[in-house]
């Protein structure tokens, strides 16, 4: 599985604060292995973000995904208010 980073994602996680931009790097890292999943909480989204997965990276932040083929794209990270 190949995991690409968008331009989005690399903006939003470079204004997260160093202790939550750890959280969100082990939670890719987890995200790695497939076992991890239910762990992580991954989920497909629905409404306007149909089409995108979601996982926790923390209690507060998520990381939108898009799964094509074997690419992952990591899309976005947020709190739960970037989904409106």
């Amino acid at each position: 599985m190949d995991i690409l980073y968008t331009a989005r994602f690399l903006r939003s996680f470079k204004k997260l604060e160093s202790g939550v931009q750890e959280d969100v790097a082990q939670a890719i890292d987890r995200f790695k292995n497939t076992k991890n999943h239910a762990q992580l909480r991954v989920h497909k989204l629905s409404g306007k973000m149909k089409g995108y997965s979601s996982f926790s990276a923390n209690f507060l932040y998520r990381i939108v995904i898009k799964i094509e083929k074997s690419v992952v794209y990591i899309i976005n990270v947020g709190t739960h208010s970037m989904y409106e």
